[in-house]
């Protein structure tokens, strides 16, 4: 499985849980947007980055 499946795949099971964690409670639901700071460029992470040549 690819990098990118197993990232939907956590976000999937991400999202179940949390509508089953929060299942009665639709205001903490709605609550649940992300801060305008927490939205970053989708910019890929690299633990060893390569050198320019």
């Amino acid at each position: 499985m690819g990098q990118a499946a197993k990232v939907l795949q956590l976000f999937k099971t991400l999202h179940r849980t949390r509508q089953q964690v929060f299942k009665n409670d639709a205001r903490a639901l709605e609550e649940l947007v992300p801060r305008k700071d927490l939205l970053l460029e989708n910019v890929p992470y690299c633990d060893a980055p390569t050198q320019k040549r």
